[in-house]
């Protein structure tokens, strides 16, 4: 039986060419937007190096310092009493904000305040998003750099191409090293390894590569930088400020992920302790922290608010891929429609040969499926040959989409389910219709 339809849905694929093509463009289409969508959401936010502890990471990255003003607000209450007018006056007492400074923290706020958080198991100090012009040959190189604690290594896990990393000797030395990309490396020596030892002027400073680290696929957060250096490199100033707000962040790492949540809540009540120097300018402290997706979302949506930022993110990403398959799944609906009632005519014949209304259901379903299966083929090849164009003109420097095919296997599926359901409506409809009718209904058309 199943070898019958599988014949019958072939030759209805190749004489109803135009319905047929239809319906493959838009399953092989919607894979192959799924497959490029997945592919760099795999990049941005999976668990590759240097982020595959990233579900266990929660990210200090801002600092509000506010003046709190209390709000008295009179509250007046008359009543009458056998014709005398009894007042009641009370107040009510609220805070309302004069005035407000945010930024990234200082380092003194970091290293003084939220260096022993006893819930996150390391934790490690950095300033990133720094420049430095450098001129190779007459040409002008500005590379991106970070400077970070020792600990940084043990939390964001890059891979090592040759030399090592610097350690906390290096930090308490000062001493004038650094770990560079294979990007950096390749821009400023002209070759991505063999480097070691090798010095690079910067700033008028002879800084020597002791590590090279393979470039990370993605540019956000500090992962744009190319160049490494010890933490007590940066200007001095910026290290002995008492100042709360800096260009300094903190990365802590916690057990587990379910554990995140002890080591947001120890931070902030260790903040609420503390006592601002100057109160007459500010009295209150509010620290913002995040998970690994609510940081990447903050900084995405350019909004103040972690876990609002996650939400929308969500959603909206959400909301895109269930376009692209709802939009798909109606097309078909109408397609499926049409083809089956071009078809009522083949329907009555077979139910005068004696065919009931679920060989009639399951053919159709059948047929939809073996559509289905054959637009996932193209799509597969469609998204492959998308990939290895993106991954060959450079549209996306430093990025390299790959296949995933679990996403591409649990997108097949969807696409699958709305195909036999997209077909399957009109299928039981048309399997009910009499012997007469459906003769009678080709006969009109």
């Amino acid at each position: 039986m199943l070898k019958n339809y599988f014949k019958i849905a072939i030759k209805v694929m190749m004489r109803k060419k135009f319905f047929s093509f239809i319906s493959l463009f838009g399953i092989s289409f919607t894979l192959m937007i799924l497959m490029v969508v997945t592919a760099f959401l795999d990049i941005e936010l999976g668990s590759h190096a240097p982020l595959t502890q990233q579900d266990k990471m929660v990210f200090l990255d801002r600092l509000e310092l506010k003046l709190m003003i209390p709000d008295t607000n009179m509250i007046i209450d008359s009543t009458r009493n056998n014709g005398t007018v009894t007042v009641d006056t009370s107040f009510s007492y609220s805070e309302r904000q004069r005035s407000m400074s945010a930024s990234s923290a200082g380092y003194y706020y970091l290293n003084k305040y939220m260096s022993n958080i006893e819930a996150a198991e390391d934790h490690c100090i950095y300033s990133d998003r720094h420049t430095v012009d450098v001129f190779i040959n007459s040409n002008k190189l500005t590379l991106s750099s970070s400077y970070v604690s020792a600990s940084f290594w043990n939390i964001f896990d890059f891979q090592l191409v040759e030399g090592n990393f610097f350690g906390p000797s290096a930090i308490d030395h000062q001493e004038k090293v650094a770990v560079i990309t294979q990007k950096t490396a390749k821009e400023y020596f002209g070759v991505d390894r063999g480097v070691i030892g090798q010095e690079m002027i910067l700033d008028d400073q002879h800084i020597k590569v002791v590590g090279i680290v393979k470039t990370p696929p993605s540019n956000q957060l500090f992962l744009g930088s190319g160049l490494f250096l010890p933490l007590t490199n940066i200007d001095p100033r910026w290290l002995t400020s008492e100042d709360f707000l800096g260009g300094f962040r903190a990365t802590y790492l916690a057990a587990s992920s379910a554990k995140r949540q002890a080591i947001k809540d120890e931070i902030k009540k260790k903040t609420a302790l503390i006592q601002l120097p100057n109160p007459e300018q500010y009295n209150r402290i509010n620290v913002v922290t995040a998970s690994f997706l609510e940081n990447y979302a903050e900084h995405l949506l350019n909004e103040n608010d972690p876990a609002k930022s996650r939400s929308i993110f969500l959603y909206s990403l959400g909301g895109l891929l269930l376009l692209f398959f709802i939009l798909p799944t109606l097309n078909l609906v109408n397609i499926n429609v049409s083809r089956i009632l071009e078809r009522s005519s083949e329907i009555g014949l077979r139910k005068a040969f004696g065919a009931n209304g679920n060989d009639i259901l399951y053919q159709f379903i059948f047929e939809n499926i073996i559509l289905t299966f054959v637009g996932g083929i193209i799509g597969f090849l469609l998204a492959s040959l998308l990939f290895f164009v993106i991954n060959s003109s450079q549209v996306l420097p430093e990025t390299v989409l790959s296949f995933n095919y679990q996403v591409f296997f649990y997108s097949f599926l969807i696409c699958l389910f709305f195909g036999i359901l997209s077909g399957l409506i009109p299928a039981y409809k048309m399997s009910k219709i009499h012997i007469v009718n459906a003769l009678k209904q080709n006969s009109n058309g």
